[in-house]
């Protein structure tokens, strides 16, 4: 997947609001696929400059659940949602979705403890070698 600089971002964004065209013209025009620049003005809209930072971000299973409760309480799509939360990846909230749909709530908790003992896995220290 492409990474697009903060600085172009806000330039396709300001293109947008200013009233240049609209998200399909734009994508045309920079090249940059429709659905992006629809999530980059919905984040623009909520959070201003820092909604088009990038961001690392781990979701609690409590976070996810409160999402998805979100988006069925207002009816909002998965790019209306992860807008309101600051969820740069809309597909993030597709997958959250998909993940409870197959095996309810119970599918959060154990994702989340099977990730996280691989990562304490690969962050213990490996003991040094003793081969001469």
């Amino acid at each position: 997947m492409r990474k697009y600089e903060t600085e172009f971002k806000l330039k396709v964004v300001k293109s947008f609001l200013n009233g240049d065209g609209g998200a399909k013209l734009l994508a045309r025009q920079w090249s940059v696929p429709e659905e992006k620049i629809r999530t980059w003005v919905s984040h623009y809209r909520l959070h201003g400059i820092d909604g088009l930072r990038p961001k690392r971000s781990k979701y609690s299973a409590q976070f996810k659940l409160q999402v998805l409760s979100h988006q069925d309480r207002e009816q909002l799509s998965c790019r209306q949602v992860a807008a309101v939360y600051d969820i740069r990846n809309p597909n993030q909230v597709v997958t959250w979705r998909r993940k409870l749909d197959e095996g309810g709530v119970q599918a959060f908790g154990t994702w989340e403890q099977e990730h996280s003992s691989m990562k304490n896995e690969q962050r213990s220290p490996v003991p040094p070698s003793t081969a001469i």
